[in-house]
């Protein structure tokens, strides 16, 4: 999707974007090699992967084009895909996220479509069992193309028993600036606000007064039945109870570098391919004027990461920021964070993304040559 013409400007001034080199020291850095990515159902090219969940005996993956949803069992592999697009009974528009259902006596799938603004569940064969209409409040509002103006992902839930963690937002988010005002809450499987665990504002990088781009926002998953968040403003990461109490932190070693003139052009040029195509450099932009013309409206320093990933027992992952391989900072060095013991930095290969953290290893999404992506698992064993 390219951004429409009209939008060109407001995004160039106001979306965010990305900086060059990782963040961080140069310390050493394990790196990962292709061949030790395993591939789990090759037969099964996927669009654009959103989520993925792990649940007893399955791997589940939501897809950005129908069939939208794929289970594949384990250990033996085996695919099945479902979740038609429409309006009808178990049909979706706009599908975001899932997670395996909590009761293990009827094992399946939840799936939150934002297009109908309903949450649908389906059994292990792909049977289309229920669904409930979401709750307003909790619903995040968002423009559709976000994942390329922004490292920020608002659509993020995840469950813990019967119930979800989700961030809640006042208005409709734009650009990152606007999750700045984030809360992170308890909420029922219709997305329906409850306990409030944490508050971003609590934990920004940045003046929360300037909402300035680039600015660092904070990061979560759930892991052992909690959250784990980033706090850029205290450079820790924090495991919270269901209540918001804090059971632990681990800090984290790595430098918020200075935003420079060039990262700002590098973030134009990426906006103006997309609104003008891949000939954009032929049209006679001048990007570097550009870049001084608008740098205030940058924040000072780089966000250190941008994404978490949690490992049950103590452990998060962060997504280091880095411009070298993607115009938004999602680079593809990682940073170990265990609660207890230090961190170490983690270098996969190009192409793969890590979405599912184990004891083992991780599955995820690796980009292949003939244009879709597979699920694929890297550890040091034999695989799931």
């Amino acid at each position: 999707m390219r951004v429409g013409r009209g939008l060109w400007a407001p995004v160039w001034l106001l979306a965010v974007g990305c900086s060059q080199g990782a963040s961080g020291t140069s310390a050493h850095t394990l790196w990962v090699e292709a061949h030790d990515l395993q591939h789990l159902a090759p037969e099964a090219p996927f669009v654009d992967i959103r989520d993925l969940a792990v649940g007893p005996e399955s791997i589940w993956v939501l897809d950005a084009a129908p069939p939208f949803v794929t289970r594949v069992s384990l250990p033996e592999g085996r695919v099945t895909r479902f979740g038609p697009e429409g309006r009808g009974p178990g049909e979706s528009l706009s599908p975001r996220a899932l997670q395996a259902a909590p009761d293990p006596g009827t094992p399946g799938v939840v799936v939150w479509d934002l297009g109908n603004l309903r949450a649908l569940v389906f059994d292990t064969l792909g049977t289309f069992t229920g669904s409930e209409a979401l709750d307003g409040p909790g619903t995040p509002r968002a423009r559709s193309d976000l994942h390329r103006l922004s490292y920020g992902d608002p659509f993020r839930v995840r469950a813990v028993g019967s119930r979800v963690v989700l961030a809640t937002y006042p208005a409709r988010i734009d650009r990152t600036a606007d999750m700045a005002q984030g809360r992170l809450r308890l909420a029922d499987r219709r997305l329906s606000p409850g306990t409030e665990l944490a508050r971003f504002v609590d934990h920004l990088g940045d003046d929360p007064s300037s909402l300035r781009e680039w600015m660092a926002l904070p990061l979560w998953d759930v892991c052992d039945g909690g959250v784990v968040l980033w706090s850029p403003g205290s450079s820790r990461v924090i495991w919270l109870d269901l209540d918001g109490t804090e059971k632990g932190s681990a800090a984290v070693p790595e430098p918020a570098d200075p935003v420079s003139l060039e990262d700002v052009e590098r973030y134009l040029r990426w906006m103006g391919r997309l609104e003008l195509g891949p000939d954009h450099e032929t049209t006679g932009a001048d990007y570097t004027g550009m870049a001084r013309a608008v740098r205030e409206r940058f924040a000072e320093r780089r966000p250190v990461a941008t994404d978490l990933r949690c490992q049950p027992g103590g452990v998060a992952w962060l997504r280091l920021f880095d411009t070298s391989a993607d115009p938004l900072g999602r680079g593809q060095v990682w940073l170990k964070v265990p609660m207890v013991g230090e961190a170490r930095r983690v270098g996969f290969p190009e192409g793969f993304v890590p979405m599912g953290f184990e004891a083992g290893g991780a599955y995820g999404v690796l980009e292949v040559p003939e244009g879709h992506q597979v699920l694929v698992w890297w550890g040091e064993g034999p695989g799931p």
